[in-house]
């Protein structure tokens, strides 16, 4: 069920502004409900990772890393560059909410024992 809300004037606008902002919010903070793809965002903060990397990492099937990534991709939060046969991706310097995305992963340690990732905040 959709609703639709009228604003109108300056003050009208600035709520519009801030609707739709807090409705972007919204998604970044959903889509990084998923510990998953806040790790590979972590990672691809870093550097340059492949579908079969992320496999390896997580130990879970190329599918489910190609569906987390297709909605890193969706949201433009994402880069790719073909490399031969291979696909590199990469945080999206250019995106729109790359800085928000920065203050969400950066405090987030993330470990490597075999095929277990651990999420550990700095501070606590």
């Amino acid at each position: 069920m959709s609703h639709l809300v009228y604003f109108f004037g300056s003050e009208g606008q600035k709520m519009i502004q801030q609707f739709e902002y807090s409705h972007e919010l919204a998604d970044i903070y959903r889509l990084f409900g998923d510990r998953t793809r806040l790790i590979m965002a972590k990672k691809m903060a870093e550097e340059e990772w492949t579908v079969s990397e992320f496999v390896q990492l997580f130990g879970i099937s190329q599918p489910l890393v190609s569906q987390h990534i297709k909605k890193l991709k969706t949201a433009k939060l994402i880069t790719e560059q073909r490399q031969g046969k291979r696909i590199l991706y990469k945080l999206n310097e250019e995106a729109e909410n790359y800085h928000l995305v920065l203050r969400i992963i950066e405090p987030l340690i993330v470990e490597e024992p075999e095929h277990a990732v651990n999420l550990e905040p700095v501070n606590v």
